[in-house]
């Protein structure tokens, strides 16, 4: 497999994950979180056979993340990734199982160098990926699920050449939503997703320090639209003197099948 690097939000939303992304080569997925059949059809859709997918790498276990990953291992074969807490709760797997830590990086024989970064979601083991290609250095960084963003989280990430970064709700609509304060408060509690406005802030800093492509994606189907994403993003920027096609892209990962991403 020869050609550029590249980046394809397969499915993004609280209702299933998945990421094609492919690196010096090699074609990985991080996150398998809808049924094999919708996985089978958005990899051929975006030019990839399933057997040509390496390994997938899984960031946290729950279901809209992990969802599809046992009838893909037994379908496909395809090595597994993750965390002890992550892998812990997959059963049924017929595939090869590697067991990585929060902080670990992971070289794939022939492919890209993958790190791993652990993030405050509310589940133990969470973590976000850079895809390094070793050969000509550029990287490819997987942001959701992130609770909040720390400056270690900045750290790892930044200077990637393109970041799928969580954009998970709008603030009003959530706070006027029809969601219980529970899970409310779960939301945008600091242990479960990143606000619009937050999200353009983490965006600030990434621009600053070379990062020119972004990908807005975990949209809540209940509590935010892509328009308003979008919106909030450009807007927020443009107040900070940041021109959209001058600074920075930015795209919207669709919830149901795959997104222009980029190329490398």
């Amino acid at each position: 497999m020869t050609g550029p690097d590249r980046i394809v939000p397969l499915f993004s939303s609280s209702s299933g994950n998945a990421t094609l992304i492919k690196s010096h080569g090699t074609y990985i997925l991080v996150d398998c979180g809808m049924s094999c059949k919708m996985m089978t059809k958005a990899l051929v859709d975006s030019g990839v056979y399933p057997d040509d997918v390496s390994a997938v790498f899984l960031t946290h276990r729950h279901s809209d993340h992990i969802a599809g990953v046992p009838v893909f291992s037994r379908k496909y074969h395809t090595p597994i990734y993750g965390t002890q807490a992550t892998l812990a709760v997959l059963d049924g797997l017929a595939s090869e199982v590697h067991e990585i830590a929060e902080n670990d990086i992971i070289k794939l024989e022939n492919g890209p160098e993958v790190r791993a970064f652990p993030t405050p979601h509310d589940v133990p083991g969470s973590v976000c990926y850079r895809i390094v290609n070793p050969e000509n250095g550029t990287s490819i960084s997987v942001m959701t699920d992130l609770g909040r963003v720390n400056d270690g989280m900045r750290g790892f990430a930044s200077a990637s050449d393109v970041i799928l970064l969580e954009s998970n709700y709008d603030p009003y609509m959530l706070e006027h939503g029809e969601y219980p304060w529970p899970l409310k408060k779960r939301i945008s509690g600091g242990h479960g997703h990143i606000s619009n406005p937050e999200s353009a802030d983490c965006a600030e800093f990434f621009i600053k320090n070379g990062t020119r492509r972004f990908i807005l994606g975990h949209l809540s189907p209940h509590n935010n639209t892509p328009v308003l994403a979008r919106d909030t993003f450009v807007n927020s920027l443009s107040d900070r003197g940041f021109v959209e096609g001058i600074d920075y892209e930015v795209r919207i990962a669709k919830k149901d099948g795959p997104t222009e991403g980029y190329t490398l």
